[in-house]
């Protein structure tokens, strides 16, 4: 048997992108010794083309970026070309395109792949919202698995916020997802997004990460950057940024995240600024002017679960930062993110407070951070047991999301008679 999953984040500059990959592919091959996993990287999905005008070569179709030293030319002899549909109505007219082998690159790939698998799942953390190009182009191609292939076809592991902003994405939904055989949300709120939608069939699985539990054991890299920064010494916090853009440095202009660390340094004395994301790496500046700890991207997100084992309380608007500081029973204050996620993961994880804070306004913020963080610290044995506890039992329910195609699989070949595929 053989799954095709879509979405496979591992190259992005995240670490919470590349622990997702390696949960599901954990749980998949756990859960499915002798199933074959094939991975459809994020990269494809955002893969745009152009065709060359008729009196150049007779115009043909190329993938920009193919050939970057030329790229100035060629957007000069070529106009855009999509092979995906722009909107719910296209999806038979483009679909009826690929079945006669007008789908050009993207169309020829995936119906190789897809023809040859049992089941097209697409893991789609952090896509279903503001109509991302990828999210729209997952959802039609689990359209076609299922529509036109056949295929077991599921979406699972998402964030879903299409409600409230622009409308293009959410009729794609209410078109696929009522024909999918599984749907899963990673937080409550997604889930009443989905309902929303009216796909009431969809349920509730937490993120793929939880099922790595409290981590293994600190590598050898990680035990001799903390030997040389001291931190076993000395008592930490730990901070990030968000996907959101945030008061940075700029010159002698401290902006308003530099106050923010150096207030929290009076709760608890030392501070390590993390960053692996480019947008987030500005926190080496902080770092320098708030004489901080920096974690940069030269770690491995296996790193983040002693690293949050031993802090003291997390700050952080990275939605898998607060799932591994709660699976080490680490104290998590929420920042605002792109989507409504953390909130979603704070209703989850039962974190009482008045967060996320808003990290775009900290000059609001900032008090209500800092009274957080310090209730954090008074109490840190008990919220301490308490995250322990539920991130447990979010341990074993993450892994539905692989429960779940292993018995529609089995279910589809107990139908067609099939015997011994495991």
């Amino acid at each position: 048997m053989k799954i095709l999953l879509i979405n496979d984040t591992t190259s992005h500059e995240n670490w919470g992108a590349k622990a997702t990959p390696a949960a599901l592919r954990g749980m998949l091959s756990d859960v499915m010794p002798r199933c074959e996993v094939e991975f459809l990287p994020n990269e494809w999905l955002h893969r745009d083309y152009r065709v060359l005008l008729p009196s150049v070569a007779g115009g043909p179709t190329y993938r920009r970026g193919a050939v970057p030293h030329l790229q100035w030319l060629l957007d000069r002899l070529s106009r855009p070309r999509s092979f995906f549909p722009a909107v719910a109505d296209d999806f038979e007219t483009v679909a009826d395109a690929w079945a006669r082998g007008e789908g050009g690159p993207p169309g020829e790939e995936f119906l190789r792949m897809a023809s040859d698998a049992d089941a097209v799942v697409y893991n789609a953390e952090n896509s279903i919202y503001r109509n991302t190009k990828e999210g729209c182009r997952g959802i039609f191609l689990l359209w076609y698995a299922k529509t036109r292939l056949g295929r077991i076809a599921a979406a699972i592991n998402q964030t879903a916020h299409v409600t409230g902003v622009r409308p293009v994405m959410r009729a794609m939904i209410q078109l696929t997802y009522p024909a999918l055989d599984l749907v899963t949300a990673r937080e409550p709120a997604s889930l009443r997004c989905l309902h929303e939608l009216g796909v009431t069939g969809s349920r509730l699985v937490p993120d793929p990460v939880f099922a790595l539990g409290p981590g293994g054991e600190p590598s050898e890299d990680y035990r001799r950057w903390r030997n040389r920064e001291g931190l076993e010494k000395r008592g930490y916090f730990c901070l990030s940024a968000s996907g959101l853009p945030v008061s940075r440095p700029q010159g002698s202009w401290d902006g308003t995240l530099v106050p923010l660390v150096r207030r929290l340094k009076q709760v608890v004395p030392t501070a390590v600024l993390i960053a692996k994301d480019p947008h987030c790496r500005f926190l080496e500046d902080v770092a320098r002017r708030t004489d901080a700890v920096y974690f940069g991207p030269e770690h491995s997100f296996h790193d983040l679960w002693p690293l949050f084992r031993g802090a003291r309380f997390v700050v952080s608007g990275h939605y898998h930062y607060g799932v591994i500081a709660a699976s080490v029973g680490c104290p998590f204050v929420p920042l605002t993110a792109n989507n409504h996620k953390m909130a979603g993961l704070c209703e989850l994880l039962g974190i009482d407070g008045v967060g996320p804070h808003d990290i775009t306004f900290l000059k609001r913020a900032a008090d209500d951070i800092v009274a957080e963080a310090l209730a954090a610290v008074n109490g840190r044995d008990d919220v301490s047991a308490r995250l322990t506890r539920r991130s447990e039992e979010l341990c074993k329910s993450a892994l539905e999301n692989a429960t779940a195609l292993r018995d529609l699989l089995l279910t589809r070949q107990a139908d067609r008679g099939a015997v011994d595929a495991y």
